[in-house]
């Protein structure tokens, strides 16, 4: 009975909706006919600004209580699998990618976690937080913190991502997965950028019986705030993120990949015991 209540609520505000937009186009081809001059101009603005608001609020309304919870395929091209989900009182989309590559493991996950990397994969300024240091410090790196920046086109602040990074990997079917969640409390804030403080973005990378390496990506970033618009985010960021993925396998052929080692994760041909 609750959701045949909330879909009708939701039927009706559609049809006042669309009779807002139609009466929104119309209004200035008919209303001479009612009110005319200086001050039937000045009515038809505020009656045209009323409803221009009511639309907005009622689509952003619309929006955010629709959502079945269930992924979506929205894109499958070249191999790429992209997935759109909407939750019922959320704005964002989550969106999930699955793909496949070659490389090797301990190469994927160089790029995936060393800061160095930050400049291939279109970040700046990224370094371990002090005392996180795996090298320096001695710390467990299957955990560390880090942080790196994204270059955001105007009005919007460029993005400051402090995140926890969390590894594990299957010691039989040596599939590593990966968890990225915001932990802005570790740094200073900086003003001169905007600090994303809800996220959690999941990696699952699972080598396949033919020497590739199948991803699945998961992005949730619960609100990127700084007044990016969703509607935008929703629509730029499904789009966008194929592209970086095809350029994975290019990066991953440096020398700096191709020949980097791990010595906490296992290959596919490495037994488990001589793992560090």
């Amino acid at each position: 009975m609750e959701h045949s209540g909330k879909s009708k609520t939701n039927g009706f505000l559609l049809m006042l909706t669309l009779l807002s937009v139609a009466a929104a186009v119309a209004a200035p081809f008919f209303w001479d006919r009612f009110m005319e001059g200086q001050t039937g101009m000045i009515a038809l603005i505020a009656v045209e600004i009323l409803l221009v608001i009511f639309i907005i609020a009622s689509t952003h309304s619309l929006w955010k209580n629709s959502g079945s919870g269930q992924w979506k395929l929205k894109s499958d091209k070249k191999g790429m699998k992209v997935y759109t989900l909407k939750n019922p009182g959320e704005t964002w989309l989550k969106i999930k990618i699955i793909g496949r590559l070659k490389g090797r493991l301990a190469s994927i996950l160089a790029l995936m976690r060393n800061p160095d990397a930050a400049d291939d994969v279109g970040m700046f300024d990224s370094y371990y937080i002090p005392g996180w240091d795996p090298d320096k410090d001695g710390v467990d790196p299957k955990l560390v913190y880090y942080t790196f920046k994204q270059k955001l086109f105007p009005p919007f602040k460029h993005r400051e991502f402090v995140v926890k990074s969390e590894f594990s990997q299957d010691p039989i079917t040596k599939e590593m997965k990966f968890n990225f969640v915001a932990a802005p409390e570790m740094l200073p804030e900086d003003k001169r950028y905007f600090r994303v403080t809800e996220m959690h973005n999941k990696w699952k990378y699972t080598p396949l019986d033919n020497g590739e390496v199948q991803y699945e990506f998961i992005y949730d970033a619960v609100d990127p705030g700084g007044n990016f618009p969703y509607a935008l985010a929703n629509w730029l960021i499904p789009a966008m993120l194929p592209f970086a993925f095809a350029k994975m396998p290019k990066i991953l052929d440096k020398d700096k990949y191709r020949n980097a080692r791990m010595d906490y994760v296992m290959e596919v041909d490495q037994p488990a015991e001589v793992v560090a």
